[in-house]
C-alpha cells in the first residue's frame, strides 16, 4: 500500500495477489488518504510488536525450562552415582544389582516414627516446640552468638530438625505457594494430601532410601500439577508456541513422576539399602517459575 501524489492531491492505493495476478484497489483521496494510510501503518507495528512480545515470552519459559532441565539432570547423576557405589549397574536404562554385590545397610534411620510420617507444617511445629524469638530473628541474620542455642534446638530435637533441615519440604513449600497462591483452605489440603501420601508411600517404619524416594514421587505428583494448572490457566489467551512449550513440559514431569514411581517400586521390592541417604539436591531458583520458599 502507498500514497500517491497527482495535481497536487494525495490518492492511497493498495494493492494484493488475487489468483495469481496483482490486483490494485483504490482506497481515498486527500485527508481519508493520509489517515487510511496512519491506520495501516498503526496496524502494521502492533503486529510488529505482538511478534517481538510473543518471542520474549518463549524465550522466558524456554529458559527456565533449561534451567529445571539441568537441575533434574543433576538429581539423576547423583542418583546413579549413589547406586554404583551400592554395587548397581545400569543395562538398557534399568538399574539392576551387580551379582554378588553385598548388599548390606548404609544407614539406620535415628528419629522417630512419628516426625519421620509427616510432612504437615502444623504437626513439625507441635513437636517441634518453639524457639526463642529472639534467637530465632538473631540467627535469621547470621549472628554466630546464637549458633549454641540453635544448636542445642536442632541438634537434640528431631522434629525441629526435620522442620527446618530437610529440603525435600522446602521444595514442596514452593510448590503449595505456588500451586495455593493465597487461599489458605488449598494450601493446608495439599499440604495433608502431600503428607500423608509420602507417609503411605513409604510404609511403616521406612528406611531413609524408602522415605526419601516417596518424597521424589509425591514432588513429582505436585510439579506435574503445577504444570497442568498453569497450562490449563493460559488455555483460552495463549499462542501456538506457548501451548507446545507447555506440553512439552507436562510430557517432561508427567515421566519425571513416572520414574521416580518406578525406582520406588523395585527398591521397595529389591530391599536396597539407604544409599540414596546421603544425596542431597538443592533446586535451582528459576525467575517466575519455583517462588521463593516460606519456613
Amino acid at each position: 500500500m502507498a500514497l500517491e501524489h497527482r495535481g497536487g492531491r494525495v490518492y492511497r492505493y493498495t494493492t494484493e495477489r488475487v489468483g495469481g495476478r496483482v490486483v490494485r484497489r483504490y482506497g481515498g483521496s486527500g485527508r481519508v488518504a493520509a489517515l487510511g494510510q496512519q491506520l495501516a501503518d498503526g496496524t502494521r507495528e502492533l503486529r510488529r510488536l505482538d511478534r517481538l512480545g510473543e518471542r520474549l515470552r518463549v524465550d522466558r519459559l524456554e529458559h527456565q525450562n533449561a534451567r529445571l532441565r539441568g537441575w533434574l539432570a543433576g538429581v539423576s547423576a547423583a542418583v546413579a552415582d549413589a547406586l554404583r557405589a551400592a554395587g548397581w549397574h545400569q543395562h538398557r536404562r534399568e538399574w539392576r544389582r551387580k551379582r554378588g554385590a553385598v548388599m548390606g545397610p548404609l544407614a539406620t534411620v535415628p528419629t522417630a516414627d512419628q516426625v519421620r510420617a509427616t510432612w504437615f507444617p502444623p504437626d513439625l511445629w507441635a513437636m517441634a516446640g518453639e524457639l526463642d524469638p529472639a534467637v530465632r530473628e538473631k540467627g535469621a541474620k547470621g549472628d554466630k552468638a546464637v549458633a549454641p542455642a540453635v544448636a542445642a534446638f536442632v541438634d537434640g530435637n528431631p522434629a525441629a530438625a526435620a522442620l527446618w533441615g530437610d529440603v525435600g519440604r522446602r521444595v514442596l513449600q514452593r510448590w503449595v505457594d505456588s500451586y495455593a497462591g493465597d487461599c489458605l483452605t488449598t494450601r493446608r489440603a495439599v499440604w495433608r494430601v502431600a503428607s500423608d501420601l509420602r507417609a503411605g508411600l513409604a510404609g511403616p517404619s521406612p528406611s531413609f532410601l524408602d522415605g526419601l524416594l516417596a518424597e521424589r514421587v509425591v514432588l513429582g505428583w505436585v510439579f506435574l500439577a503445577w504444570c497442568e494448572s498453569q497450562y490449563a490457566r493460559r488455555l483460552a489467551e495463549q499462542t501456538y508456541r506457548e501451548a507446545e512449550f507447555h506440553h512439552k513440559r507436562i510430557e517432561m514431569a508427567h515421566r519425571n513422576l513416572m520414574s521416580a514411581c518406578r525406582t520406588l517400586a523395585k527398591v521397595k521390592k529389591a530391599k536396597l539399602p539407604d544409599v540414596l541417604a546421603l544425596v542431597n539436591v538443592n533446586p535451582p531458583a528459576a525467575d517466575g517459575l519455583v517462588p521463593s520458599a516460606g519456613a
